[in-house]
């Protein structure tokens, strides 16, 4: 279990009491950190820790015999940690107000966040918030054998068949097939599976779904840094739609616990721009566009921390037929990846320090847009994490397959 360090806490803000085991439960588990190797790191992480990757090979010798030696060619590997953080600014009258609904919401989404990024940069190489190259000069999908699920037909077996064909895959290339790293979307794609009957080929029970955390007789971990695709992906752009064509009233938005009332059926895009501004300094380089009545197209962008989901309440409109206000989220990014699956003793991590949270209402800091904002002035709470994390695979080919659904 991971610890969690606090510093420059005010126990005004979070007590102690409420902040402390925000990281002692752990809401989304990494799924690779559940199958691969964890090796010692330094405890600054600064220093590089060789990591054996295979295993040398003995011989038998006769009585006063030369023995045979370990070749350094089985395998090191030089792990170094790397650090993952976040800064997120909340409004202190949030904070002050209801720091229990602070709290549930940190403990799930802080956790969820290391674990999706680790996730996404062990298995993909890159880094899940900006899209460019991760942290780790190894990762799992290099070099990995791939297959594309759905390409069996049903008659030969189908999905079953497609991930047994990975499994073969990693034991022609010499490995021990030991586990898979799945999305989420994997478990909805399997159980639609079924014979030529109708009857779901996974399960004897469907209500049992996939049973105990195993796929083909191995251990399967789910989390959605495997593919990238989770609702809350950074600035997500999202869609206000009125309609049953009103002649009149207003409709209101609610953002992150903060509702813009009153707005007005055929406002301009400016207006609404405004009114979400007004929320809150964490909206303040919200965007609307469109066209006055809509549809709204509204992108967040909020300093520093990840969007939040907006909902709108169209009962206040009048006239026209049954008007309302209708939000659509844009699609998370899918990369398309439903599993990494092969020899998890070819992979490696290590975690260099506890995580350390930082919490201070008077710091500055710089939002993704340049611009320079003050806690203090702006009432906020900023909330910084930090750890550090190493990971390395076997420059082996073939020790890991990449599972896909095009469709």
């Amino acid at each position: 279990m991971v610890a969690a360090t606090l510093a420059n806490l005010p126990s005004a803000v979070l007590p102690p009491t409420v902040a402390g085991p925000i990281f002692d439960k752990t809401n989304e588990v990494s799924a690779v950190q559940q199958l691969a190797r964890k090796v010692p790191l330094s405890l600054t992480a600064n220093t590089v820790v060789p990591v054996s990757m295979d295993i040398p090979v003995a011989g038998w010798v006769s009585e006063g015999g030369s023995k045979p030696v370990g070749s350094s060619a089985f395998g090191i590997k030089q792990m170094s940690g790397k650090k993952l953080a976040l800064l997120v600014p909340f409004s202190e009258e949030i904070v002050r107000t209801n720091a229990a609904g602070v709290y549930d919401q940190l403990q799930q989404d802080l956790p969820t966040a290391l674990a999706r990024a680790f996730d996404y940069a062990a298995i993909r190489g890159l880094d899940l918030r900006t899209g460019g190259a991760g942290p780790f000069a190894d990762y799992l999908t290099k070099g990995a054998n791939t297959v594309e699920l759905g390409t069996t037909s049903q008659a030969n077996g189908g999905m079953y068949a497609d991930l047994v064909k990975g499994e073969q895959l990693v034991a022609q290339a010499g490995f021990d097939f030991s586990g898979f790293a799945g999305d989420p979307l994997l478990k909805p794609t399997l159980k639609l599976q079924t014979d030529t009957t109708g009857k779901p080929l996974w399960v004897s029970d469907p209500t049992l779904g996939l049973g105990n955390g195993n796929l083909i007789g191995y251990p399967a971990y789910y989390n959605r840094g495997v593919s990238g695709a989770y609702r809350r992906s950074g600035d997500r752009v999202q869609v206000v739609t009125i309609t049953g064509t009103p002649t009149g009233g207003t409709f209101s938005l609610k953002i992150g616990g903060l509702t813009a009332p009153g707005i007005a059926y055929n406002a301009a895009t400016s207006a609404v721009q405004t009114a979400i501004r007004a929320l809150s300094p964490l909206w303040s380089a919200a965007t609307v566009t469109g066209s006055a009545g809509g549809p709204y197209t509204i992108t967040l962008s909020p300093v520093g921390g990840p969007a939040a989901p907006i909902y709108a309440d169209g009962s206040a409109l009048t006239g026209g037929t049954a008007p309302a206000a209708v939000v659509a989220q844009s699609p998370a990014i899918d990369t398309k990846l439903r599993a990494i699956g092969g020899d998890w003793s070819q992979a490696a991590w290590g975690q260099g320090m506890d995580i350390t949270v930082k919490v201070s209402t008077e710091a500055s800091y710089v939002d993704e847009a340049g611009t320079t904002h003050s806690a203090f002035q702006e009432n906020l709470v900023l909330l910084l994490v930090e750890a550090y994390f190493g990971f390395v695979k076997s420059d082996s080919v073939g020790a890991f397959t990449a599972y896909t659904d095009a469709v």
